[in-house]
């Protein structure tokens, strides 16, 4: 993948992420400068408090949305973006434009979600 097109695919994910935080990460922001002047145990204690918030603000579902962007903008620095966790093959970058999060292709997915299905035979 060409490099416009992973800044282009970075840019998407900053901007899921950002929604995805909304709030919580404002407001964090704008109390961490009022913490540069305590103590690093108060720092520390305003990181684990704004981690809890976070989790507390997101549904299930938008928290693990936050992870897949986080994970695909880690795979990213890696230079690991845009393979499949499966089977390790290029992700489609048409796939990729629809999710840019994704950590799977389209056939790996199906067969996962095919083995999540119950079996219809018993």
């Amino acid at each position: 993948m060409n490099e416009k097109k992973l800044a282009s695919f970075r840019l998407k994910l900053n901007a899921i992420r950002a929604d995805l935080i909304g709030d919580v990460g404002g407001n964090f922001q704008s109390s961490q400068k009022d913490l540069n002047e305590h103590m690093a145990d108060l720092v520390d204690e305003a990181a684990q408090s704004y981690s809890r918030q976070l989790m507390l603000s997101l549904g299930e579902q938008e928290l693990k949305r936050l992870q897949l962007v986080e994970s695909a903008l880690e795979k990213m620095d890696q230079g690991q973006y845009g393979h499949c966790s499966e089977c390790k093959n290029l992700i489609p970058v048409a796939r990729l434009e629809v999710v840019p999060f994704t950590e799977h292709c389209v056939e790996c997915l199906h067969s996962i979600e095919e083995k999540g299905q119950p079996d219809q035979h018993r």
